[in-house]
């Protein structure tokens, strides 16, 4: 839910279950001869999502644990899944409303075939983690603010400002002119 929101109780509930699993697997394992430490975690932990501050903090925490063991010289990668076209799982649940926002944030669903050849790319990569996600440039140069990791990515026609400036801009611009070169 939204961060002002959460309660402790609310946050573990949500966190719990995803963290405990794989830092439990990681320490039952960590002395195993392994060639492979795959976790399936979201977009949400990168991009954030709105409303699910607790599960974006959990998908974080799985791409926190692949990169430490990765700098510990042990196997992971993280697989940061955007939605899936098959209505399966998660998606399964989604309303029309959850379909329309989807479609606009820039990341339309992947097609099974395309998510499967996405993982084996990285499995058969080095990367710790990776976004197996495609990218609706059309749609994410019409959103408000491209997402700061996208941004050098999409590229975006300046838009006009309103004669004259806003009121807010003009404040700021103000007052940073009044400060001295050290401030």
């Amino acid at each position: 839910g939204v961060v002002e929101s959460l309660t402790g109780e609310r946050l573990a509930g949500v966190l719990r279950p995803k963290v405990d699993a794989a830092w439990h697997l990681d320490e039952a394992i960590k002395d195993l001869d392994l060639t492979a430490f795959v976790v399936f975690s979201s977009v949400a932990g990168t991009f954030g999502s709105a409303g699910q501050s607790a599960y974006a903090a959990g998908n974080a925490f799985l791409d926190g644990l692949v990169r430490r063991r990765r700098a510990s010289g042990l196997p992971a990668v993280s697989l940061v899944w955007g939605p899936w076209s098959q209505d399966a799982g998660m998606t399964q649940t989604l309303s029309e409303t959850d379909h329309r926002r989807i479609a606009r944030s820039g990341m339309p669903p992947l097609p099974p075939a395309l998510g499967t050849e996405l993982m084996d790319a990285a499995l058969a990569g080095d990367e710790p983690v990776v976004l197996p996600v495609r990218l609706d440039l059309a749609a994410l140069r019409a959103e408000e603010e491209v997402p700061a990791l996208l941004r050098g990515l999409v590229r975006v026609r300046a838009r006009r400002s309103v004669a004259g400036g806003s009121v807010a801009a003009a404040g700021l611009v103000q007052r940073l002119e009044g400060l001295g070169r050290d401030e």
